[in-house]
């Protein structure tokens, strides 16, 4: 009963959610964040944790659970490595996937306690559903939330579009802080958005590292 009735108030909030962003106009925020040209996907009804995976809510209180597009267009053709097997727990904080283009590889974490009960095999097999349908064909786990109210700590909606273009704020600053090193500085449009896809190719090991740590990891 109490799942129920958390799934029940998510779809009411997530119903407001939509219909005032029918009443308002799109934040100009999709329009600035731009990674080759295209906006960057913050779809509505999606949650967003700040490591950045994206969770999708089902009625019955599962979710899928994938990497968000923040991430996918730091390399130029990602894949997902599935790290966890059906019936395993995650623990909040847990290596979850790893996102590999390459010789570059960045681990992504669980943002909250779940059981795994589904694998999406298929993502390994074509890849490019990452790139053409993330939010329906590219999630990577079903997962059953310990708690529900997990979610709430979520971003979502409005709360996620001002987020990630906080997100390319603090990418600008991290980038900024090659020179410091004397490596060479990756050039960004004045927007904030990257030039284009790889820009992960251009960091060093070292800068991989510290990207993953900065921006994958979870509180």
């Amino acid at each position: 009963m109490t799942v129920l009735l958390f799934v029940t108030m998510i779809l009411i909030f997530l119903g407001v959610d939509y219909v005032m962003q029918r009443k308002h106009k799109p934040a100009p925020v999709l329009q600035q964040v731009q990674a080759v040209g295209d906006p960057l996907r913050v779809p509505p009804g999606i949650f967003f944790a700040p490591s950045h995976t994206w969770m999708s809510l089902f009625p019955s209180g599962k979710v899928r659970i994938g990497v968000d597009d923040f991430v996918l267009r730091m390399m130029k053709n990602p894949e997902l490595v599935l790290l966890k097997k059906t019936g395993s727990s995650i623990r909040k904080g847990e290596p979850l996937l790893q996102i590999k283009d390459q010789s570059r590889t960045m681990t992504a974490r669980s943002p909250i306690d779940a059981e795994i009960v589904e694998l999406n095999e298929t993502i390994q097999e074509n890849p490019q559903s990452l790139r053409e349908s993330l939010f329906s064909n590219g999630w990577a786990y079903t997962i059953k939330p310990q708690r529900g109210s997990d979610l709430t700590a979520m971003l979502l909606g409005e709360q996620s579009r001002v987020w990630i273009q906080q997100e390319f704020g603090r990418l600008r600053d991290f980038i900024a802080g090659f020179s410091a090193d004397g490596s060479p500085v990756p050039v960004l449009m004045q927007d904030g958005g990257l030039t284009a896809e790889g820009i992960l190719d251009t960091f060093s090991a070292t800068q991989v590292e510290q990207f993953e740590q900065n921006f994958l990891h979870v509180d």
